[in-house]
C-alpha cells in the first residue's frame, strides 16, 4: 500500500483526461422544460428548426416598400416622387408605408428608410435610390426549416433561447441538474455563525466551503448540496461523505488532502474505493486528488480558498466541459502587456491571479503578487487569472500575454 505522501504528480492535462473520463460516465436523466426555466441548463439533443425564420420576407426598417427599379435616378436634388397605396401587389410608381418586422408586400422588392424620404399630400419623394433586397430580411435569412439551430451540450442563455422560440419551441429536452455534494474536513474550521469574538488560537473561519459554493453556484444546471463541516474523526468523515455519495453523482471535498496524520481523505479511499490519481502538478492545488467510491466520483480539493479555485477552473471545468460536451462555458482570453516578470517553477502549471487595466490605450494586466493558497484577497481584488504552462520558465516584463477573464 502506497504511504500518505504523494510520492508522484499527475500532470494537468493527464489529469483532465482522468477526470474527464470518470464524468463522461455518469448518467444524467433527460428532462422536458418549458423556455422561460431553460436558463443556464444543458440542452440534451441538437435543435432543428421546425419552421425558418423569418418565416417570410420582411422590412429590417421603418420606411417605404419599393420597386427598386423606380429609385434608380433618385437623388438629393433631384427627388423620385412615388404614390402612396395601401393596396398590394405594388405596381410600378407607388410605394407602401412598413414598419420594421413587417411583410414585404407583394410586388416590392426593396424598402427606402424613412429619413431618406419626406411625404405630404399622399405622395412622398425618395432621395437616394435602393437595390434590390435593400433594407430587407429575406425568409430564412436566419435559418430554414430543418436545419440544426443549436447542438446538443449548449448551455441556454439569454442568446440561444430566442433561438429556440424563433424555431418553433415552447419546450425543449435539457440535461438533468449535475447533483454535487459538498464535504469540509478540519476540526480546525469553523462556520462564521459560530464567531462570538475572537477565535480561540489554530482555528479560522471556513471560507473554502463558500469558494465552492459559490463557484458551482455559477452554473444553474448544477444542484448543489452542503453537508457543512466534518471535524477530523474518521468516523464522522467516513458516514457524511458516504452518505453524499448515495444521493449526489459527485461529492467535493475540501481539506483533508495533505499527508499528515490528521488527515482521514487517504483512509476514506485506501477502505472503501480506489485512486484515480493523488495530486497534480499545479500550483496552489498540489493536493488535489480523485478517487472512485462505490463507483462514484470523488473530487478531492486543498482546504486552501485559491488553491481550491484553482482545482475548479483548472482541473474541474474543462473536466466536465469535456465530458458533458458544453457549448458556451470557454473561459474568454484577452491579451495585455505583462507589468512585470513572472517566473514559474519547473514541472508545474501554475495558476496567478491578475488585474487588467488600461494604460495609454494599451491593456496592461498585473499579477496579483500576495502569496500563499489561502489568501483571499487574491480572489477578492482580481478580475482574471494568468496561466502558465509546464513546460514554460514564465513570462517576461513587457511580454504581451494571454490573460484568462473569470467569467463565464
Amino acid at each position: 500500500m502506497e504511504g500518505k505522501e504523494l510520492k508522484s504528480l499527475t500532470s494537468l492535462a493527464a489529469a483532465v483526461d482522468k477526470l474527464a473520463s470518470v464524468l463522461k460516465d455518469l448518467e444524467l436523466a433527460v428532462e422536458e422544460v418549458d423556455l422561460l426555466e431553460a436558463r443556464g441548463r444543458v440542452l440534451a439533443r441538437s435543435i432543428e428548426a421546425k419552421i425558418a425564420h423569418p418565416p417570410f420576407d420582411r422590412s429590417a426598417v421603418d420606411g417605404y416598400a419599393v420597386r427598386s427599379s423606380d429609385t434608380y435616378s433618385a437623388s438629393l436634388f433631384n427627388p423620385v416622387e412615388l404614390r402612396v397605396v395601401r393596396d398590394t401587389p405594388i405596381k410600378q410608381g407607388c410605394t407602401s408605408p412598413v414598419s420594421t418586422g413587417e411583410p414585404l408586400p407583394e410586388g416590392a422588392d426593396a424598402v427606402v428608410m424613412l429619413e431618406e424620404t419626406t411625404r405630404g399630400d399622399g405622395k412622398i419623394l425618395v432621395y437616394r435610390p435602393v437595390a434590390v433586397g435593400a433594407n430587407v430580411s429575406r425568409r430564412g435569412e436566419d435559418f430554414s426549416a430543418g436545419e440544426v439551430v443549436l447542438e446538443a451540450g449548449s448551455v441556454l442563455d439569454f442568446r440561444k433561447i430566442p433561438v429556440l422560440s424563433a424555431a418553433g419551441y415552447s419546450r425543449v429536452e435539457v440535461l438533468g441538474k449535475l447533483r454535487i455534494g459538498v464535504v469540509s474536513i478540519g476540526s480546525e474550521v469553523v462556520e462564521p455563525t459560530w464567531v462570538s469574538g475572537d477565535l480561540p488560537r489554530g482555528r479560522i473561519l471556513n471560507s473554502t466551503s463558500y469558494v465552492v459554493l459559490s463557484y458551482l453556484g455559477r452554473y444553474p444546471f448544477i444542484d448543489t448540496a452542503y453537508y457543512g463541516l466534518a471535524p477530523d474523526d474518521y468516523s464522522f468523515v467516513e458516514d457524511i461523505v458516504l452518505k453524499a455519495l448515495s444521493v449526489n453523482d459527485i461529492v467535493i471535498t475540501t481539506g483533508g488532502t495533505g499527508p499528515g496524520s490528521s488527515d482521514l481523505v487517504y483512509e476514506l479511499v485506501e477502505k472503501n474505493g480506489e485512486w484515480v490519481f493523488r495530486g497534480v502538478a499545479m500550483r496552489p492545488g498540489r493536493p488535489t486528488s480523485l478517487s472512485l467510491v462505490g463507483g462514484k466520483p470523488i473530487l478531492h480539493l486543498s482546504g486552501f480558498p485559491l488553491a481550491a479555485w484553482t482545482g475548479l477552473e483548472g482541473l474541474f471545468k474543462p473536466a466536465l466541459t469535456r465530458a458533458l460536451g458544453l457549448k458556451g462555458l470557454e473561459t474568454r482570453v484577452v491579451y495585455a502587456r505583462l507589468a512585470t516578470r513572472l517566473p514559474n517553477q519547473a514541472g508545474y502549471t501554475t495558476f496567478i491571479r491578475s488585474r487588467l487595466k488600461a494604460v495609454g490605450g494599451e491593456l496592461v494586466v498585473e499579477p496579483f503578487m500576495l502569496r500563499g493558497s489561502g489568501l483571499l484577497r487574491s480572489l477578492s481584488e482580481t478580475d482574471s487569472y494568468i496561466r502558465v504552462e509546464e513546460g514554460s520558465e514564465g513570462f517576461e516584463e513587457g511580454e504581451v500575454i494571454p490573460v484568462y477573464l473569470d467569467y463565464p
